[in-house]
């Protein structure tokens, strides 16, 4: 028969027992709880890191907003001359079948004021077309012994430098914009041309004058006509006199007139919209 228990070993089963009884309440109820506290912390570090960083770009926003809004107000500058007037029409309504209207409403009042006789107005109705950049390329020279005469390299740099500007601007992209090229055929002296001319350099717009064509050059100046004229002397006697005069003195005369111009143009630039 097994002897009573003592009240030591009594004691020492019921320590072993309550051992027991936490270690089994902790793997069962506390190390999840824990786990669950760890993944918990690295999941707040983790978002707390990326709040961190969308914090930090929000707080960039503003600067963002005037940076860009100072490109818009400094390309809107830039593009003005591109946004040509004669197409005003057009650009609010995309509507290209009025582009060869309304600009002979746009030239017809500079031909006017210019006091230029216009007999034929044709346009080629609009197109696209590559806008390249104009720049001058040097012309350099180089040789064997000019080369080796440059041992600190000073001829090499002073050419670098030359070509600095026409390198960077050969590199960059080019852009496509509108096109609508007009032919006129007028009349009028050199004067009126000249004005005419002083009106499209003087206009703000993005126009070039591609060609002009003088059927006469000079203007009348040393070009005669004959004139046939009756005279009566004192006895009463009728004769008649040929004799030949200047067309025009001073090469003010008239001469028929061939131009051709050019007109560009581009949308208007969309202010972008930032919010508050």
């Amino acid at each position: 028969m097994m002897r009573e228990m003592s009240y030591r070993d009594k004691m020492i089963l019921l320590i072993i027992s309550v051992i027991i009884i936490l270690a089994v309440g902790f793997f069962a109820l506390i190390r999840p709880k824990y786990n669950t506290l760890v993944q918990d912390r690295a999941t707040y570090e983790a978002t707390k890191t990326e709040w961190e960083g969308i914090d930090a770009k929000l707080q960039q926003i503003p600067v963002l907003k005037e940076t860009i809004t100072k490109d818009y107000k400094d390309s809107k500058e830039i593009a003005e001359m591109f946004v040509n007037e004669a197409f005003e029409p057009v650009n609010g309504t995309f509507n290209n079948l009025k582009a060869n209207y309304v600009l002979d409403q746009y030239i017809q009042p500079l031909v006017d004021e210019s006091e230029l006789k216009l007999s034929n107005f044709a346009a080629g109705g609009i197109s696209s077309q590559t806008i390249s950049y104009y720049y001058y390329t040097p012309d350099t020279l180089t040789y064997s012994l000019l080369e080796n005469a440059d041992i600190n390299g000073k001829y090499a740099q002073e050419v670098a430098d030359l070509y600095k500007e026409s390198n960077t601007l050969s590199e960059r992209g080019t852009a496509d914009v509108m096109t609508n090229t007009v032919q006129l055929t007028v009349t009028g002296t050199k004067e009126h041309l000249m004005t005419f001319l002083g009106k499209i350099v003087e206009d703000e717009n993005a126009v070039r004058v591609n060609d002009v064509n003088i059927a006469d050059y000079t203007f009348g100046e040393g070009q005669t006509q004959t004139i046939t004229e009756q005279q009566t002397d004192e006895a009463g006697n009728v004769t008649t006199v040929t004799r030949e005069v200047p067309v025009a003195a001073d090469g003010k005369g008239e001469s028929s007139i061939n131009l051709s111009l050019t007109f560009y143009n581009a949308m208007p630039i969309d202010e972008p919209i930032l919010g508050d």
